[in-house]
């Protein structure tokens, strides 16, 4: 605090850096538990970064804040009502997860239980036949979503094979893998590698927690330089290698082969110079800065379109009791023109191989206005928190329930998920972690689990 409040009054825009340093301190009195992995903390922290990142860019440059923005007008309200929102969600959150205590558990005693071999079997079976299973949730209709949460509990053996390769030594097999999976994760038109980043980082806290090793230390550093860095050299060359995928088409497709696309991104890479660095940063900058749509939308509503009373928070929940298998003739969501007609700007939608959206914060804001827009966001995290402390409180151990609480923090961690899915996927997330643990959970755990560890279950 003494050292941020030093920086801020010596900043640019004092008032608003001193309230961008002080939302993580928030944060961390609200949603770290030393004896928990700090998933829901790194969620909103994430989310918060959307909020803030401009805050210090302004500040490098030597610039007020609203210049650094294409929608400048309420820019500083959009700042605080984000930072509120995300703090409602926080204090809901909060409001459960202070009620339970895991402190008598161990993560590294945990993940010495499983065989370092059979997870590496299991998870690099689920790996193969990942992506083939997602290729066809599209053909599937209804069964689009379930296939989609279903196929996200890969990251529950991810984490689980990350906690169990430091505790018992075998770190090298987990490296590799995570390196494959970081490279082969640029071969499609979308890529997962700040996922992999995320939740290594996170995973590595958790092995370390209470004894923060200089080797811990340093790895830590280095995993968060080296996403950071890869997500600039990505920002720079993301519109020619997209445009190389999806053969000129107007969709959000990968025509080539995994050799062909990483071959071009190879050289793409390799023709980026210090020039193409600075417009990866800038990129970087303006990518995760994402509260212009909210201050897009306050200059429309509403003073040109009335607030809609609730009508975008019931029409998510509404689709959530809507599967699309028992009702295909669901309509489709369009998040560009949600993001088209609160904002009165021209956005590219489905028709131009895009979809914009304009945040769940912001579609909170189209509903109740400045002040009862944070009463939903409040419900909603009391909602998260309830999911994950059910989740933590019926698993047999802390490893198995932080790993199954993953597919939620993937669905929570973006400040940018359009409202209907946002609500719809933390809904189905819940579904079917509910079938995994009532069907799958206890063959998974007699495959992977030690001889001596079967005999427990």
């Amino acid at each position: 605090m003494f050292i941020g409040g030093i920086y801020a009054l010596t900043s640019h825009n004092p008032t608003i850096t001193f309230v961008a340093i002080l939302f993580p301190l928030v944060l961390i009195k609200l949603l770290w538990k030393t004896n928990e992995a700090p998933f829901l903390f790194f969620a909103l922290l994430t989310q918060s970064l959307a909020v803030v990142v401009k805050v210090f860019y302004s500040n490098a440059i030597d610039v007020d804040f609203t210049q650094v923005h294409d929608n400048p007008t309420h820019i500083v309200s959009a700042f605080y009502l984000s930072l509120i929102g995300l703090f409602s969600i926080s204090l809901g959150m909060h409001l459960v997860i202070k009620t339970f205590d895991l402190r008598s558990l161990d993560y590294i005693e945990a993940g010495k239980k499983f065989s370092n071999k059979k997870l590496i079997r299991i998870y690099i079976i689920s790996a193969i036949v990942y992506p083939t299973l997602f290729a066809l949730s599209f053909r599937l209709g209804g069964l689009q979503q379930p296939i989609y949460e279903l196929l996200q509990f890969k990251w529950a053996i991810f984490v689980i094979l990350l906690v169990n390769s430091f505790a018992t030594g075998n770190v090298k097999n987990f490296l590799m893998i995570f390196f494959i999976e970081v490279i082969l994760s640029f071969t499609g038109y979308f890529s997962a590698f700040k996922d992999y980043f995320f939740i290594f980082f996170i995973g590595l806290l958790i092995v370390s927690r209470n004894r923060l090793k200089p080797s811990y230390a340093i790895a830590l550093l280095l995993i968060a330089g080296a996403g950071l860095y890869i997500m600039v050299i990505w920002e720079h060359v993301k519109p020619e290698y997209r445009l190389y995928l999806s053969s000129g088409q107007a969709a959000q497709v990968s025509t080539k082969s995994n050799g062909e696309s990483l071959s071009k991104l190879y050289s793409l890479i390799a023709e980026t110079n210090q020039e193409g660095i600075a417009d990866g940063f800038y990129k970087t900058v303006n990518r995760l800065s994402y509260i212009d749509f909210l201050s897009a939308t306050e200059a429309q509503v509403p003073s040109n379109i009335a607030h809609t009373n609730g009508s975008l928070w019931s029409g998510a929940l509404e689709r959530v009791f809507e599967p699309r298998i028992l009702f295909p003739n669901k309509k489709a969501i369009d998040d560009s023109e949600k993001a088209r007609l609160y904002t009165g700007h021209d956005y590219a939608g489905a028709d131009r191989g895009a979809s914009i959206s304009l945040g769940y914060i912001a579609e909170s804001y189209v509903d109740f206005g400045e002040i009862g827009m944070h009463v939903p966001l409040f419900l909603f995290g009391i909602l998260i928190g309830l999911i994950y402390k059910s989740v933590l409180m019926n698993s047999p151990n802390i490893l198995v329930g932080t790993a199954l609480v993953v597919p939620l923090y993937i669905e929570i961690y973006n400040y940018e998920k359009a409202l209907d899915k946002v609500v719809g996927g933390v809904f189905m997330y819940f579904i079917i972690y509910l079938v995994v643990k009532r069907f799958l959970l206890k063959k998974f755990l007699k495959s992977v689990y030690t001889d001596e560890s079967v005999q427990s279950l």
